[in-house]
């Protein structure tokens, strides 16, 4: 997203990649990010643990997600696996998602 953010287009995004979640996140998912690169949205999946069911419902999610949409836009998805301290993020990303963590 750059600078001059158009705001009903993410929200729109977000709303869509919520609802395509909704029951499909587990106790791993820890975090989910939205962002625009140029023409392209961006969606990054912090998972905790490489667990395969999590891994396979992040593209269903994607699947769901592409179905919401009415024109063809274009998307990738990262699935990000670790425990370590999650990054903060920039002002052009959305965070959709974060479960609550507590440290030591």
């Amino acid at each position: 997203m750059s600078s001059a953010v158009d705001w009903e287009g993410r929200n729109f995004q977000a709303l869509m990649l919520n609802q395509a979640m909704l029951g499909a996140i587990t106790p791993n998912f820890r975090m989910v990010v939205l962002s625009r690169k140029d023409d392209e949205w961006v969606i990054k999946f912090f998972l905790e643990d490489d667990v395969q069911d999590d891994c396979d419902e992040v593209e269903d999610i994607m699947c769901q997600f592409s179905a919401y949409q009415d024109f063809d836009l274009k998307y990738k998805w990262e699935v990000l696996i670790g425990n370590e301290a999650l990054p903060k993020i920039s002002q052009d990303e959305m965070m959709v998602f974060r479960r609550k963590e507590y440290f030591d």
